[in-house]
């Protein structure tokens, strides 16, 4: 089954929401910043919980996140997550 490309917005509330959820303990995605940290006060994402939060991302929005765009990276915020994203989500454009 083919999904529609979302747009970069939505992207980005996708990606808070999977992220606000796997945190422990959830929090609301609402008042996420996009630079807010994933292992900070409000958030606390571990790096297993990144691997599950990221498959999930890929559930959502029908983008194959590409094993190529995590080569050298870090993941340090919400923003961080959301590039890799719309980077993949551009290529399989």
């Amino acid at each position: 089954m083919q999904h529609a490309q979302p747009t970069p917005p939505h992207l980005t509330s996708v990606v808070k929401k999977v992220v606000a959820a796997a945190s422990e303990p959830p929090v609301d995605p609402r008042g996420l910043a996009d630079d807010e940290p994933l292992n900070g006060e409000r958030l606390h994402i571990n790096s297993l919980t990144l691997i599950s939060l990221l498959v999930q991302i890929e559930e959502e929005t029908g983008i194959a996140l590409s094993d190529e765009l995590f080569v050298g990276k870090s993941f340090a915020t919400v923003t961080d997550i959301t590039a890799i994203v719309e980077q993949s989500s551009e290529a399989a454009a």
